[in-house]
């Protein structure tokens, strides 16, 4: 039996679960339904899983096969408030049925599926690859493949180091007209923080692509108060984790300096690991293109392209921790990320074909890497070199 015959035998239930976690649309952190139907179907197949993973409650390890080489496969399920509007039920699926595919095919070697909830950033879960790369999760892997919904069909990756913060500043309520001079108003020294952060990106260096992004959460309840507290979220990204570090540390210094200025204090919350940018993997990536393009798939090849970085992703976390290879199946053309047109894309019904082109173009790559043992030590060795 081929690859083609597995995918058609296991079709239907493949956009089945597409659909259904399409449906379920489950915010990050809170995938319970979306995380157990994954684990229930892959047991169905004879995975083991580990569940509770990590100390994430949406988070699982899923394996089959022993011996080596060890592959990775990313899985995602988190939606977003306006559903799934970033295809991740599009990246259950493929997971789900690559490691199918695979499983048929592997004498000797494991495949080990990770369930990766809130890679939007959301409730505690957020970031959860990056926890589980700092937790030694890939420790043991030989290569990882994953793959994202995009507006074209794509290889590799590139991603801006990411970091997520929550300024708080505490002062003291007055009556606003009665008794101003009592109060520490804590709306000041935000709003004044704001301007100085902006005025901070001239500070940048070019080279860095240094995004910042802020919104202010809470500015007081009435008008006639002095607001004795005040918050805002800062999102600092660079094509630079080393820079972004060092960013950021200045801005924390920045807003100390003002908030003591003021007579406020100021708490700091990271509101996610940081995400780093992407170390893309040649050799794996070459593989994905060219099983594409026996398929008649003509790829964007990323690693090779001078195209910017422009959005971010705990996948890259897991590119500094272990050989890294990525994916991009076309869902549409000239789809905005997070839109309700991407969302209507994402949706089985409409691309259900060109996943099964991915779990195909996928499962072939992965198999070629893992019977090549030649390959396999120029994977790692690319990676050892940090090219």
């Amino acid at each position: 039996m081929d690859i083609d015959s597995i995918i058609i035998q296991h079709k239907n239930s493949i956009l089945s679960i597409s659909d259904m976690i399409y449906n379920f649309a489950e915010l990050g952190s809170r995938e319970y339904k979306s995380s157990t139907l994954m684990m229930d179907e892959l047991k169905k197949e004879g995975f083991t899983i580990v569940n509770p993973y990590m100390g994430m409650d949406t988070a699982f390890r899923a394996e089959y096969g022993v011996g080596s080489p060890v592959v990775g496969i990313l899985m995602e399920y988190d939606a977003l408030p306006n559903g799934h509007s970033c295809g991740h039920n599009l990246i259950s699926a493929w997971a789900y049925g690559t490691a199918i595919v695979l499983k048929n095919f592997i004498s000797s070697g494991k495949i080990v599926v990770f369930g990766t909830p809130s890679e939007e950033g959301i409730g505690p879960y957020a970031g959860s690859k990056a926890i589980m790369a700092k937790s030694g999760a890939f420790n043991n892997i030989d290569f990882v493949i994953g793959m994202h919904p995009d507006d074209r069909w794509a290889v590799g990756s590139k991603a801006l180091a990411d970091s997520e913060m929550e300024f708080i500043f505490h002062g003291r309520s007055a009556h606003m007209a009665a008794s101003p001079c009592y109060g520490i108003n804590a709306l000041d020294a935000l709003v004044t923080t704001y301007s100085a952060i902006n005025n901070m990106r001239d500070r940048a260096k070019g080279d860095k692509n240094i995004v910042v992004g802020m919104v202010i959460r809470d500015g007081g309840k009435a008008s006639n108060v002095v607001p004795d507290r005040a918050a805002m979220e800062v999102d600092l990204r660079s094509s630079d984790s080393s820079f972004l570090v060092e960013f950021i540390e200045k801005i924390k210094k920045l807003a100390k300096g003002i908030s003591d200025g003021y007579g406020t204090t100021l708490e700091i919350k990271d509101l996610m690991p940081m995400y780093t940018e992407y170390k893309a993997n040649r050799v794996i990536d070459g593989v994905l293109y060219d099983e594409l393009e026996k398929i008649g798939i003509d790829a964007f090849n990323i690693d090779d392209s001078d195209e910017a970085a422009s959005g971010s992703t705990d996948e890259a976390n897991v590119s500094l921790a272990v050989p890294t290879g990525h994916i991009d199946l076309k869902i549409g053309t000239g789809l905005p990320g997070h839109s309700d047109q991407f969302r209507e894309a994402a949706n089985p019904a409409r691309a259900g074909e060109n996943l099964m082109i991915a779990i195909r173009a996928a499962s072939s790559a992965i198999l070629k890497i893992m019977q090549d043992k030649q390959r396999l030590n120029k994977i790692k060795e690319e990676f050892d070199n940090g090219k």
